[in-house]
C-alpha cells in the first residue's frame, strides 16, 4: 500500500472533528489532522529512510508493523479516556492509534505484514506469489493495486460531499470521479498481462 494508506487517517480525522470544542484554535486542529495523517505513514518511516539514504526499497524495523506496539498507544488512549481528562490529548492518542491500526490492516489486506513480532516473524495476511517474488514492483503490477486508488477515490468523494456546497458540483465531481476510475481500472487490466510479462522478462535476465 502506497499513498492510499492516509485515507483511513482523513475519514479519522473528519469523524472527530465534529466533536472538537469550538474552544480549540485553528493551530491545535491543525495539529490534530497532522497527527491523523502522519500516524497512517509511521510505520514505513523506516521504508523511507533507506530509499532515500541506502537506495533500496524495504524494512529495516518491524516494530513498527508489530500489533503489540499499536495496543500500547490504544492501552495508553484508554487509560486516559478513562481519567476523564485532558480531552485533546486524548484525541490525539485516538488518531494516533488508529492511524497505526490502519496502516497494519491494509498492509495485511496489500502484501501481509510480521503483525506478532517478536513473537513470531510469519506475514500475516495473504498476499499473491507475485506481491511475495518482487516487493513493490509485485504490487504495483498485481490486481490488488486496484485497491489503492479505489480508497482515494472514496476519500475524494467524501471530501466533495461535505466540502462542496454546490448540488450540481458535488455531482460533477463524483461523477468524475467515478469516471476516472473506471476508464483508469480497464486500462490498468488491460496492459496488465503485458506489463506482468515484462516485469517476469526482466528478474530473469543476470
Amino acid at each position: 500500500m502506497l499513498i492510499a494508506h492516509l485515507v483511513p487517517g482523513y475519514f479519522a480525522a473528519s469523524i472527530s472533528a465534529r466533536s472538537w470544542p469550538s474552544t480549540w484554535g485553528k493551530v491545535r486542529r491543525v495539529a490534530l489532522w497532522g497527527v491523523a495523517l502522519g500516524a497512517t505513514f509511521v510505520p514505513d518511516l523506516d521504508v523511507i529512510y533507506n530509499a532515500t539514504f541506502w537506495h533500496f526499497f524495504n524494512h529495516s524495523l518491524l516494530w513498527t508493523h508489530s500489533l503489540f506496539t499499536h495496543m500500547a498507544v490504544g492501552v495508553l488512549w484508554l487509560l486516559v479516556w478513562r481519567i476523564g481528562r485532558w480531552p485533546y490529548a486524548q484525541t490525539l492518542l485516538g488518531l494516533c492509534f488508529c492511524g497505526g491500526i490502519s496502516h497494519l490492516a491494509l498492509d495485511v489486506i496489500s502484501h501481509g505484514t510480521p503483525l506478532f513480532y517478536p513473537l513470531s516473524m510469519r506475514l500475516v495476511g495473504v498476499p499473491s506469489e507475485r506481491v511475495l517474488q518482487y516487493g513493490a514492483i509485485g504490487y504495483l503490477t498485481d490486481p490488488i493495486f486496484l485497491l489503492e486508488p479505489l480508497l482515494l477515490g472514496f476519500a475524494a468523494g467524501h471530501w466533495a460531499l461535505t466540502r462542496i456546497r454546490s448540488t450540481q458540483a458535488r455531482g460533477l465531481m463524483l461523477a468524475g470521479l467515478c469516471g476516472v476510475y473506471v476508464v483508469f481500472s480497464s486500462a490498468y487490466v488491460f496492459t496488465l498481462p503485458v506489463i506482468q510479462r515484462m516485469v517476469d522478462a526482466q528478474s530473469l535476465l543476470p
